[in-house]
Order: C-alpha cells, then structure tokens, then sequence
C-alpha cells in the first residue's frame, strides 16, 4: 500500500463524510467503498459502509461490513456499538447484547456504548436491565436524548407514564428541532392524560416532519380523546395517506368515524384493519356492540338494539378463555368497550346490560378467580373507623365530579376512612380539592388487573363506584369482588348489570314507584337528589345570545340524548311561536347528521331551517352560562333529560321545560324543578310539552315570576347536605 494511495482513501473517506451529513447516502457510500478500495485494511472505511448499510436500512451487509472493521481493528468501540445496532435492527437481539457488552467494556464511560446496550437487551426483554444501561447512559452524558426517548418511552411501555414524562419534556427542552422528542412527548402526556398538551406536542412534530405518519396518527388520536372529531379525521386520514399499513391509524379512524355518527363506515373499517392479537378481541366487541349515536328514525332504533342483542349473544357464544392469551385479549376488551350509547335508546335496557354484566363478569373471574371470590376479612376488620374506598376517572372538571365529590368530601371524617383510586391523567383544582381532602388518594395505572389487586388489598369495609357504564375500566373492575359491599352512584343513571354490585344508590326524587325493576343491584333511595351537586360558576359575558337575529329558545342537551319523535315537538314549538332553536355544536360531524334529521322534521311543518333553526360554537363556560341566563327558558329533552345542563339554567335562574321520563335518566330536571316548586314545568307527553312551551313563550310576566321564584330557591339544589347524611348512615349500617 503507497502512501498516495492512502492519501487518496483518507479523501474519499471525508468526500463520503460530506455526503453523508447532507443526507446522500448513495453517494457517501460510493466514495466510502472507492476508499476500502485503495487501503483493503482501513478499518475506518469498513466501519463508514457499515454505517451507511445500516441507514440505508441493509442491515445484512452492515453486519458483514462492521465485522470486517472490527477484525481490522478489534478494540475499536465505535464498530462494536454499530454492530449491536446492526444486529439490532436484524432481529438478532443475543448477538446485539453481547456486540454492546463489548463496546461497553472497550469504553466505560461511554454513554452511547451505554445506550446501545440499553436499547439491545430491551430488544431482547431485559426490560429491568435496558432500564439500568439508559440510565447509565444518562449519568455519563445528561444531554443525551436518543436515551431521553429510550428510557422514557421504556417507562411508559411499562405503565409508568408519570415517571416517564419528565423524561420526554426534557428531550424536547434539549432538541426543540427535533420531531420525535416532540412527538414522543406527545405519547408520554397523552399515557399521562394530558390530551390538550399531548395534540400541543403532536401539532409540533407534523409541522417539523410533515410527511411523518406516525405523528399525524399522534395528533388525530389525541384530538378523538378530546372530542376534536372533525380535526381528528383530518389528522387520521392524512396518516393513512402516507402510510397506508398503519394499522394504529386505521383503527383510530375507525373510532373517530363512530365518534362523528358514521357507525356503518367504522363496522367497515372494523372489518379489514389488522391490530395486535391483544386487541383483535376489543375490535370483535367494537364490531358486535356499535350503535348509532344519531337515529334517522324510530324504525332504526328498533333494528339497531336487535343487532346490537345478537351481537352480545354472538360475543357470549364465541368467547373463550382456555389460555392466557385468550384471557389478557378478553381483559383488553371488557375494560375498553362499553354499551354506553345502548341507554339512550328510549327504551328499556336492563336486561340487555344485565347479559353484558354476565359476560364482563366471566371475563373478570377467569382472569382472576381469586378476586371474585367473596372477601374474607370481617366487616372493621381493622379496627376504628369504617374503611371506604371510591374508584372514578372522571375526578376532574366533569359532570359525575361535579354531582357526587361531595359525596366523597363530605363523609365525616372521625367516621370514615375514605381511600380514592382515580385512574386518569388529568389533575385540575377539582382533583386537588378532592385529594386534599381524603386519608389516601391514589393516581392509579388503568390496569384492570392491577388496580383490581390493590383495591381488594385494602380491605375495605365499602366500595363506591360514582358510576358504571362511561369509563369501560370502572365495569371490567365491577366484575370482580373487590370489598363486602359494592355500590355504584348514578353516575350514569342505569343499571351497571354487574352481578357483583350490590346497591344502586339512586335518588328518591328521581326514582318512580316501580323503578327496582330498572336494576339488577338492590336500589336504595337517598334523599332529594341523591347528591349535593356543586354550584356552577359565575356567568361571564353573554353578549353572543344578544347577536342572535331571531328570539332564541335554548336545547342545552347533547344531540345523541334527542330522539327523532322530539325533533316534531321542537317543530310544532318554532311553527306556532316563530322561535329560533338553538343547539350547541360540541361534535360538528355529529351535528351535522343531526342537523340534516331535524331540519327534514322542521321543512315538513313548512318552516325554513335557515330561520328557525341555529346550531351554535362551544363557548367557554362562564360565557355559555351568561347566554343561558339571558334566554326565557330552555327545553330539556325527553327519556335522557339533563343534568349537569339544567343545573347550569337552573343555577342562573332560566325555566327548564321538562318531561316525566319512565326511568331515573328521564327524570333529573323533573326532580329538580319540583325541588323549587316549579312542577308545572314538567310536561306528560308530546302535546302537553308543546302546549306549555307555547304558553310560557307567550306569557312573558309568567317567565319572569318563574324566574325569581327559581333565583330564590336554587340553593335548594346545591346546599341540601341530606343525601350525604344519609349516605354515611347507609355506608355503616351495609357495612
């Protein structure tokens, strides 16, 4: 070998160098391989085509090529830390441990030999000892963020999303120019359940790499949580277009598309796209269970709860639970889907949930027979005051946190030992409130099975769910014997169907003579409201309602709760008063279908859609709550009233015009406005609540007298601490 000749390798070797930094890896390689071929024995040429090997994504000829440098030069670590990555990517993880040892012992102090080594053995499945390297990696360079998005996406595989999200932050602090440590911090806070912040995060990572699927199917998930569904399918769509294999995004898009009412195409998209084997049991229960949230007519409710009951039949016959792997995908699906939508059909459904209590419960039992058995320990088992344990996600600014914290804070403490699981991410000043005024209060994992463990190891006297049949993890644990008594609030107001809940604590003011009939579990009446619902807050400005063009009659209810019956009754209301109804758009694709429904029912009455019907943005709530202040009532609806809104009108002095429903979840703003002596506001059927709609529209001094008879009793509805007492007394005597 001349010394020209390896003047003229040394050159190609930095012309390869340039090459590869500007991102031409053809080229780089071309001069890399003229290089190994002037100097055979450059160890730095083999190690430079391996290196690009590997980038081009050749792992086999890396392997082959960091071999050659490697015997060239055995003690070079660089080489060793290559191959393990080499390996690595091959699938050949034994191998890429040992290269990475290797390269770990050539360079102690190496923090890329460290986190090379981490990354091979978490390949391999040595989640504890890749936890050690990254972390050793990180002591020896703390700015390294390739170990950063290693160690704490390694934290969060494992559930620890709290842990892990310090982790994330700072890799984005450190390299803001990066797409993945904003999109990986996205998947941190969207584990931790800080949705706003995870699509914050996500926005960041599409607008640095906007060709990158991954980071679209970040954002579109993180808007469907927030019930963004229109950006969510925009987001979800473009991930498909990049990359059409994206199984993730597929599946996602499908959960959007129920999200926005388009149930047929979700079942479609349902039915071709490929996920892991732990979540093809959820898509077969997403498949089997989908009902529509908009219901073109009554004919259609009809056809969809028959589908809807063979497929829970279907599920029943099909499911088995001969091995773990059976098991851990029926656990997926028992605590991530639930028939939320089948209540607000108008019709009964105690026994269709009751057939899906059955199946939760199966599920449940096989996966830990000895957390359904009855419990063990006796009742003050250990001594002193009565043990009593609450399990909500929903202890944030939300409708069941706002109805039943109290219920939770209020219990005395020289009587109660109260422990509160909350398995979710978001902490506001309604968590902190509630944790701070508790003995123990747990941000949990949302492992069923693990939660499940440590709830029953506590050894209640009493466990309270503040509801069953929203969160799908809260009705997978109610499968389980968890304490002595189970109970469930009326969070959602209908049966859980759990064979191993014990009372319903439903409200006497809601609950019709015949309404044990409702439940499986054994109802009992507390007094009023069941609840001591909080205040809602001072209104802000409502000038937006006195911008409307036409006088405006208020719909404050979420349009999955209207039937298509009602949309006649709301007609007959604008065709005989001239009134424009208002409806808020928290969905738009949603209300879009709705808005086609019910502007067919007002065009048959001869009214145009264009004045009398008005289909409003989400205003924050303050401004919302002035706009509901300033309008002469709201029309609440048929079979699912409202709760939380018509604490909101009732809570600012506007009439509520409402209807006797057959069961509780009809009934809430009936119960209310008897409360405050305004029962003439409770409607029997269609043409008595069209009647006194008119009526009251055309009796102004009769609004107004309402109005202040309302303003004057609403404490009524917010400081009657009755329910609570009587809560505690039940708590003592079941348990």
């Amino acid at each position: 070998m001349t010394a020209d000749a390896k003047r003229q390798a040394l050159e190609q070797l930095r012309q390869g160098l340039a090459f590869e930094r500007d991102g031409r890896l053809g080229l780089a390689r071309s001069h890399y391989q003229r290089a190994a071929k002037l100097d055979p024995n450059s160890a730095d040429a083999w190690l430079a085509l391996g290196r690009a090997a590997l980038a081009s994504g050749n792992a086999a000829l890396a392997i082959k090529e960091l071999r050659t440098s490697i015997k060239l030069r055995p003690a070079a670590a660089d080489a060793h830390v290559a191959l393990a990555a080499a390996l690595r990517a091959a699938g050949r993880y034994a191998e890429a441990v040992a290269s990475a040892g290797d390269a770990a012992a050539l360079r102690p102090g190496d923090a890329e030999a460290a986190f090379q080594l981490g990354a091979c053995l978490e390949q391999a499945g040595r989640i504890a000892d890749a936890e050690r390297a990254y972390r050793d990696a990180l002591r020896r360079r703390s700015d390294h963020v390739d170990a950063m998005l290693a160690l704490g996406g390694l934290l969060r595989g494992q559930g620890h999303a709290a842990e892990a999200l310090p982790f994330f932050e700072l890799a984005r602090r450190v390299a803001p120019q990066r797409c993945d440590t904003h999109g990986e911090c996205a998947l941190g806070l969207a584990a931790a359940g800080r949705h706003l912040e995870a699509a914050e995060c996500a926005r960041a990572a599409v607008a640095l790499a906007p060709r990158d699927a991954r980071w679209w199917r970040t954002l579109g998930t993180a808007l469907r949580t927030l019930h963004d569904i229109g950006g969510a399918l925009n987001a979800l769509r473009r991930a498909l277009e990049l990359d059409p294999n994206d199984a993730a995004a597929a599946f996602e898009l499908a959960l959007a598309l129920d999200e926005a009412g388009d149930v047929e195409a979700a079942r479609e998209r349902l039915h071709t796209v490929k996920v892991p084997a732990e979540s093809a049991e959820r898509v077969h229960w997403l498949r089997a269970l989908a009902l529509p949230a908009i219901y073109r007519d009554d004919g259609e409710i009809d056809v969809a709860r028959a589908r809807f009951a063979e497929g829970l039949d279907a599920l029943h016959a099909r499911l088995t639970l001969k091995n773990a792997t059976d098991v851990r995908a029926a656990v997926v699906a028992a605590s991530s889907v639930a028939p939320f939508r089948l209540h607000y059909q108008p019709r009964d459904n105690t026994a269709l949930q009751c057939r899906f209590g059955d199946l939760v419960a199966r599920i449940m039992a096989a996966a830990a027979p000895a957390l359904a058995e009855p419990c063990t320990w006796r009742p003050r088992a250990h001594g002193g005051r009565l043990r009593v344990g609450f399990v909500s996600s929903h202890l944030m600014q939300h409708t069941v946190a706002r109805y039943f914290s109290a219920m939770i804070t209020g219990l005395p403490a020289g009587r109660f030992d109260v422990r509160v699981w909350y398995p979710a991410g978001a902490l506001d000043a309604s968590t902190q409130a509630i944790a701070g005024a508790v003995g123990t209060f747990t941000q949990a994992r949302r492992d069923p099975l693990a939660l499940a463990a440590a709830i029953r190891a506590a050894e209640l006297d009493a466990l309270v769910y503040l509801e069953i049949g929203m969160d799908p993890l809260h009705q997978a644990l109610a499968g389980l014997r968890l304490a002595p008594v189970q109970c469930v609030l009326y969070g959602h107001p209908a049966t859980s169907g759990a064979p191993a809940i014990d009372c319903f604590l439903g409200a006497d003011a809601l609950e019709p003579p015949s309404a044990q009939a409702h439940y499986r579990e054994r109802l009992v009446r507390l007094p009023g409201l069941g609840t001591r619902p909080s205040l809602p807050p001072a209104p802000g400005d409502g000038a937006w309602y006195e911008t409307q063009e036409r006088p405006l009659l208020l719909c404050l209810q979420n349009v999955i709760k209207l039937t298509p019956e009602f949309d006649c009754a709301l007609a007959r209301i604008a065709a005989e008063t001239g009134a424009c109804i208002g409806f808020f758009a928290r969905n738009p694709p949603l209300m879009q279908r709705f808005a086609a429904r019910i502007g067919a029912a007002f065009a048959a009455q001869g009214l145009d859609r264009e004045r009398h019907l008005k289909f409003l943005p989400a205003y924050r709530h303050a401004d919302y709550l002035a706009g509901v202040a300033r309008a002469p009532f709201v029309l609440d609806s048929p079979w699912f009233s409202g709760g939380a809104t018509s604490l909101d009108a009732l809570g600012v002095g506007t009439p509520v015009l409402a209807w006797d429903g057959p069961m509780a979840r009809g009934r809430q703003t009936p119960a209310m406005l008897r409360m405050l002596g305004a029962g003439e506001l409770v409607a029997a059927d269609h043409d008595d609540y069209v009647g006194k709609a008119v009526a009251l529209w055309r009796d102004r001094t009769r609004r107004e007298e309402l109005r202040a008879s309302i303003e004057a009793r609403r404490t009524l509805l917010f400081e009657d601490d009755a329910a609570i007492a009587a809560f505690a007394d039940f708590l003592e005597r079941g348990a």
